[in-house]
């Protein structure tokens, strides 16, 4: 991330990224900008989201095959109790640990390297530059999701025998997981400004996605505790069918978002109290 931020540095503005060293601590257009720039001019941005766009489709594709011959038996009743939209989104619970790991190491690496006290001596007002970072992050997982989800869902359909995902409800649950992949990514970069090291981070959220929520799910008592975690809310915005003590997708959606906008909440608390 040093020399990402290094090519940046020196702007028509005579500071860093750009950005006029005024009181204002530069203009929250002129951040976002700066912040796609360091985002975008790194290699493992790229390799991170063609990992994740390939393993969601890959997995996809593996679970609609699978399902594909019992699919196409089954009377309408049954396809639409099978959810066919959201079996074509399958994959997304495996695509969405590059896009987590990508957001925690945006941040993460600013720490680890000392770049976060440059970006915080050329931007004094540090709510700025955190609306910025995670403005940033949360579009990239936000393009990403419709974009890895278009495809996961177009071929998916296809191998599974669906009719054509040009209904309400597919193109609802395709605008969910790219609202889905961009607040996973932005709760990913708050926690990481949180507690400020990549590995911490990153120890608290792959446990949570992939142990913590199986878990609590597989325990019968605990299942309805599990459709709070984010993951488990978040994944009801690409399912039709819901089965009974399922949240809706309206209320998965406002589940994840507000654990979003507490984890938003809670890094502005510790970025205002860090000395860097």
């Amino acid at each position: 991330m040093r020399d990402t931020t290094e090519r940046v540095g020196a702007g028509p503005g005579g500071g860093p990224g750009g950005l006029s060293g005024g009181p204002s601590g530069g203009r929250l257009p002129d951040l976002v900008a700066a912040e796609w720039t360091k985002l975008r001019s790194l290699r493992s941005t790229w390799t991170l989201l063609a990992l994740g766009a390939v393993l969601t489709v890959l997995v996809s594709l593996l679970f609609c095959a699978l399902i594909g011959p019992e699919f196409r038996r089954a009377d309408p009743a049954q396809q639409r109790a099978l959810d066919p939209v959201g079996l074509t989104f399958t994959g997304l619970q495996f695509g969405q640990v590059p896009v987590v790991v990508l957001a925690v190491l945006a941040v993460g690496s600013e720490y680890g390297t000392g770049m976060i006290r440059t970006s915080l001596a050329a931007v004094p007002r540090r709510g700025r530059l955190l609306t910025a970072k995670l403005a940033v992050l949360g579009t990239t997982g936000l393009v990403w999701g419709l974009v890895t989800g278009a495809v996961a869902l177009t071929a998916g359909s296809a191998v599974l025998g669906a009719p054509a995902p040009l209904h309400a409800d597919a193109l609802r649950a395709l605008a969910g997981a790219g609202v889905y992949a961009g607040l996973l990514a932005v709760l990913a970069a708050a926690l990481t400004f949180v507690v400020r090291r990549s590995l911490t981070a990153l120890g608290i959220l792959l446990p949570l996605l992939f142990v913590v929520s199986g878990a609590l799910a597989a325990t019968p008592h605990l299942r309805p505790l599990a459709r709070l975690l984010p993951d488990r809310a978040g994944l009801r915005l690409m399912q039709v069918h819901q089965d009974t003590g399922d949240l809706s997708p309206a209320a998965g959606g406002a589940v994840l978002l507000l654990w979003a906008l507490l984890a938003a909440a809670g890094s502005h608390l510790a970025l205002r109290r860090q000395e860097c």
